[in-house]
């Protein structure tokens, strides 16, 4: 059984640290949206919390097996309840808290494009609009520009877009970007 146990406190260890490296975020085909349309909340099994279970049933279960003199089933019950335990106070923390506080955030509409990369297909004068295309989850859009410093950007030049007001996207060059990075 301490096999099993250590086993369990491993996979949990090892799945939390997969589930930290390479993220849980998951979007639907072609949605950029990672609520549910209705704003519901959704509950379902799903990698930090099969860790979560695993660390925290082979933690309780080692440490009972261990350092108590309690029969092997009731050892095992209560490492399972433990963990469930664990995962139900996950859970209530990220009801009650996370997804309550991310609601309430306000959404600044101008940086919704912030960093996203373009190209321009009219240039752009001083003081003159230009145009930027650039895609969104495989659609292409076109959208008016200006350069963020006033600047000329000839036509076929890569962009960044810093942010887009009433219509009007902000944009500057990406060799100037990368320069900073």
């Amino acid at each position: 059984m301490r096999v099993l146990f250590l086993g369990s406190l491993t996979l949990g260890l090892l799945l939390g640290v997969f589930a930290m490296l390479h993220g849980v975020e998951r979007r639907t085909a072609g949605s950029a949206v990672l609520l549910s349309p209705t704003g519901a909340t959704r509950a379902r099994l799903n990698l930090p919390l099969i860790a979560a279970f695993a660390t925290l049933f082979g933690m309780i279960g080692y440490l009972l097996l261990r350092y108590t003199t309690l029969s092997l089933a009731g050892g095992m019950s209560i490492a399972a309840a433990s963990g469930g335990l664990g995962i139900l106070g996950a859970l209530a923390l990220i009801a009650k808290w996370a997804v309550p506080a991310a609601r309430r955030d306000v959404i600044d509409q101008r940086y919704l494009l912030q960093g996203h990369p373009g190209r321009v297909t009219v240039p752009i004068s001083p003081g003159k609009v230009g145009e930027v295309r650039y895609a969104v989850d495989g659609t292409s859009y076109a959208s008016p520009a200006l350069s963020v410093d006033g600047s000329a950007v000839p036509a076929e030049t890569d962009v960044v877009i810093d942010r887009v007001e009433q219509g009007t996207a902000y944009v500057e060059a990406w060799v100037h970007v990368e320069k900073r990075l």
